[in-house]
């Protein structure tokens, strides 16, 4: 009778849903009482009339009441995507998330792995005997995973960055096939030798085995990093700093500390070419605008800044790693600073295609007009835009005031330096722009900004 007359009613759905918290079991059963008192009343005690109508008019309250708790109780246990609310605006970048960093950590890279469904954050660190790799789940307010120290100790750690490789093997059937092996690659600051490690992770399982039976290599105890080779280098200054993957072209672009981006083949390491980093300043008209070159670019890291191109790759997945620049004179910060505050963004035109072809030897066909590469700048506050093809610089942003000069130097924090493309997918809801994380050496903080272009 109860179920048929909240049918009735349309109740009956809300009172099942709801049945589960025990305070809400005691309301349905007393409201399923009184209509029942009050059905009763109707067919067999024509006297209570008066009083089944306060019965119904109380069911109907509590039913009511019930049904209005339980409202309540479903709206707060739902969950919904919400876009990442914005803890500041600045002119070049939206703040969107703080979370801690070591305060010890001399910071020369990040980079996102490639493999891994949880988008592990690598980070590299340098100083002599001091350097390590720590793995940081951005998922757990950062949290550090594991870390492993740079050996020998007496190596200063450069630049990192996620990448990887195909491979031809033959599996346990005979047949030949391609497995993708992901990778982290390593610079060193002055000693020209680089560490690549093998990652280890539940994607990765399959690739490590057979690579492994191949190798002839069954050790049973997997690092998470397991360093696979050793290699050495050389640059325009002698020097490792920054590196990052391009997928695109299968090529590494890597920085010294002088004028130049140097592309690596990402199997051989052998240096393709070398492009020198210039940044237009002056006036609107050619005439008076002038070309310099920018010397002191650390970390890089490749972006897309459509994180769906044409060419198919997801920009999302790719990092940017250490760079620095030029100053107009030795140690004179305000001179260089001059450098970035006369530079006009309108003025420099974007290079790159729209389609993508392989007909280039340079790749020029192979990047689309909004992929850069982007870069630290040694002691300055800003990330530049760098064309990957002509290595001209297209866009400044400045993020001077994310972590000011003056608090650095109370807390003994050092300069800005570590970028990394998050993996975060955009609501739909949110604003157009490149989120990265972004830190800097021996920060107590480490930032998750929104490029505002």
């Amino acid at each position: 009778i109860v179920e048929w007359c909240c049918n009735k009613s349309g109740r009956w759905r809300e009172i099942k849903m709801t049945a589960s918290d025990n305070h809400q079991k005691k309301r349905t059963l007393l409201t399923s009482t009184l209509l029942l008192l009050l059905l009763f009343s109707w067919c067999f005690v024509s006297p209570l009339s008066t009083s089944s109508s306060f019965l119904f008019a109380t069911a109907i309250a509590i039913d009511t009441s019930s049904s209005s708790s339980s409202s309540a109780t479903r709206s707060t246990t739902t969950t919904t995507t919400k876009p990442s609310p914005i803890i500041y605006k600045s002119r070049d970048y939206h703040l969107l998330e703080i979370v801690p960093h070591s305060s010890t950590s001399f910071t020369q890279g990040l980079t996102l792995s490639t493999s891994t469904t949880s988008k592990i954050l690598y980070e590299g660190t340098g100083l002599n005997y001091q350097s390590q790799i720590l793995q940081h789940d951005p998922n757990q307010h950062m949290k550090t995973l594991e870390s492993r120290n740079v050996e020998p100790g007496h190596l200063f750690g450069e630049g990192i960055t996620c990448y990887y490789v195909d491979r031809l093997i033959t599996n346990g059937g005979g047949e030949e096939v391609v497995v993708r092996e992901h990778r982290l690659i390593q610079l060193t600051w002055k000693d020209g030798v680089g560490m690549i490690y093998r990652i280890n992770d539940d994607s990765s399982d399959d690739i490590t085995d057979s690579i492994e039976e191949e190798e002839g290599n069954n050790n049973e105890q997997q690092e998470s990093l397991e360093l696979i080779d050793t290699f050495t280098f050389n640059t325009h200054t002698g020097e490792g700093w920054g590196i990052t993957f391009v997928p695109q072209t299968k090529e590494f672009y890597v920085s010294d500390g002088s004028e130049y981006i140097f592309v690596w083949d990402v199997e051989t390491l052998v240096e393709k070419r070398r492009m020198a980093v210039t940044l237009e300043r002056g006036g609107d008209d050619s005439a008076s605008s002038s070309s310099v070159r920018l010397k002191y670019v650390n970390e890089l890291e490749f972006v897309d800044f459509n994180t769906k191109n044409k060419c198919g790759g997801d920009v999302k997945d790719w990092e940017i790693h250490d760079v620095y620049l030029e100053q107009c004179q030795e140690g004179d910060d305000h001179q260089s600073r001059y450098y970035f505050s006369s530079f006009n963004s309108e003025s420099s035109a974007k290079s790159g295609t729209e389609e993508c072809n392989d007909s280039d030897d340079n790749n020029t066909g192979r990047f689309t007009s909004t992929m850069s590469i982007l870069a630290n700048v040694w002691y300055q506050d800003v990330l530049i835009r760098i064309d990957p093809v002509t290595a001209k610089v297209t866009r400044v942003y400045d993020l001077s005031d994310i972590y000011p000069y003056d608090q650095r130097k109370k807390d003994g924090a050092d300069c800005l330096n570590g970028i990394s493309v998050t993996g975060k997918e955009s609501s739909g809801e949110e604003e157009e722009g490149l989120e990265l994380w972004v830190t800097g050496k021996l920060w107590p903080k480490m930032y998750r900004i929104r490029l505002i272009d």
